[in-house]
């Protein structure tokens, strides 16, 4: 038996086995989001012993079953409960990936369109300005628009 996992960066399906190797980082495979980025030498060696941990209950379970029949039936949510209880809540529907950054609406601050918030503080990535500023700033004020958050007017 193994254990799944997901990414809560791409949202892909993988393995637990698959992160238990020290030399993988304890990386997502696809898209290499540190899952424990503090503790990347320690989480391989816990994720080990999850495993066995996991095998270890499952081979008792099943052993224990076939010794006691119908005899004995186990409470499978003091069983299944605890476990639960230490993993976070997931969603029925899954959730886009969290690197996504939200996209400013249609008409947002200085003029900018459909560009992630991000963008806007990066020098790299802002728009480059006109070099003629008149017909710009002349259609701005004719449509009432007032500068954004940040924008100096006359800019």
């Amino acid at each position: 038996m193994t254990i799944g996992v997901r990414c809560g960066s791409c949202n892909r399906e993988l393995l637990l086995v698959q992160l238990a190797q020290p030399s993988q980082g304890f990386r997502c495979l696809f898209c290499g989001f540190a899952f424990a980025p503090a503790y990347a030498t320690v989480a391989p060696g816990v994720a080990n012993r999850a495993i066995a941990a996991h095998a270890a209950l499952v081979a008792a379970l099943t052993q224990l079953q076939s010794m006691t029949g119908d005899r004995l039936r186990l409470d499978q949510a003091t069983l299944v409960g605890p476990v639960a209880n230490a993993l976070p809540q997931v969603e029925a529907k899954a959730k886009e990936p969290a690197r996504h950054a939200a996209v400013v609406p249609t008409g947002g601050p200085c003029g900018t369109r459909g560009i992630p918030p991000t963008a806007i503080s990066d020098p790299r990535l802002r728009r480059r300005r006109s070099r003629t500023r008149g017909p710009r700033r002349a259609r701005s004020q004719a449509s009432g628009a007032e500068a954004g958050p940040g924008c100096a007017p006359g800019r």
